[in-house]
């Protein structure tokens, strides 16, 4: 997947970039895109038969996660590069990633005019029915199919998604995750809900204790579970391996502040610096303090057994991943 980003400083020769990547023009379908959900996933698949059939690639116009003008309030599910990796997943053939103050302050006529006829050569717009763009917001999805429209283009809008006969969104999984539903999340996302980062080097407790662990730096911002421990996957080399994953400060020894911490069963190798991507798959228990290490380590070998008993003959193909 071509990835195209898009900043103040870069805008016009990312423009150049792109027309040569889709000379003949492209089917463009907009949103945020955070979790990359199963309503999502259904507007991107059928944004790319419709790119199939008109033989155009597909772009996916998006924005950074990290700009803070841009639902400033809400924790992202998934970093960009995160997210970018599950759009590929979707089929996108290029993503363009914006910051928002590019487009701030463009009318919502001109940003389909000048942006999405001009620049990207758009041939079919398509969103979602409660898309908002330009200045303050603006323009709604009826806006873009008729300034689409007016520019001898066309436009598909996706009708609402239910699940369960309720709207689904990103806002809806994050309250899923809070309270530690995650099989209910991994419905929703299409794959069980995930951490990634590079292994760093920890305090060396877990391996003084006979429970070698992977320390992974993730900052605390990213913590929409609960402190705790879970039952986890994580692939190596291309195989999956079952673990357990702390998400929490270690309050039996008082000396880290709060990190993610797995012990991968039946695994023995160096992962340091390496990128991990860990995937929850249930909730064991709640974050506590133990007496001594002694008690820490029996209640780390009922999780160990827990997480055999729960995750059993599994397959992994089941959870999304594979």
């Amino acid at each position: 997947m071509k990835i195209i980003r898009v900043t103040q400083s870069s805008y016009t020769d990312s423009l150049d970039e792109y027309r040569s990547f889709a000379p003949l023009g492209t089917v463009t379908v907009l949103g945020f895109f955070d979790g990359v959900h199963i309503a999502h996933r259904a507007l991107i698949s059928e944004a790319k038969e419709i790119a199939n059939q008109q033989d155009l690639p597909l772009t996916v116009f998006t924005f950074f996660g990290d700009t803070n003008e841009l639902k400033a309030s809400a924790k992202r599910l998934f970093t960009d590069d995160e997210k970018l990796s599950l759009l590929e997943e979707c089929g996108a053939d290029c993503a363009i990633i914006a910051d928002f103050s590019v487009f701030r302050d463009i009318s919502a006529e001109n940003f389909v005019k000048d942006f999405l006829v001009s620049a990207l050569n758009t041939r079919v717009a398509i969103s979602g029915f409660n898309f908002r763009f330009g200045k303050n917001a603006s323009g709604n999805s009826d806006d873009l199919r008729r300034f689409m429209m007016n520019a001898g283009r066309g436009a598909k809008i996706f009708d609402e998604y239910l699940y369960e006969n309720k709207t689904l969104s990103s806002s809806y999984i994050r309250a899923l995750l809070s309270e530690k539903k995650l099989k209910e999340a991994a419905v929703l996302l299409g794959k069980p809900y995930f951490l990634s980062g590079k292994v760093s080097h920890g305090l060396g407790l877990g391996k003084s204790l006979g429970i070698p662990t992977i320390n992974t730096e993730l900052p605390i911002e990213r913590f929409i579970l609960p402190y705790g421990v879970y039952l986890t996957a994580i692939k190596i080399d291309g195989k999956i391996y079952r673990a357990l994953t702390n998400i929490g400060s270690c309050p039996t020894f008082e000396k880290r502040k709060a990190h993610i911490e797995t012990f991968i069963l039946d695994f023995d190798g160096n992962l340091y610096d390496q990128n991990v991507r860990i995937y929850f798959i249930a909730h064991l228990r709640d974050e506590k303090r133990f007496s001594s290490a002694e008690e820490l380590i029996m209640q780390i070998n009922i999780d160990k057994n827990r997480a055999l008993a729960i995750s059993g003959d599994v397959k992994w193909q089941e959870f999304g991943l594979n």
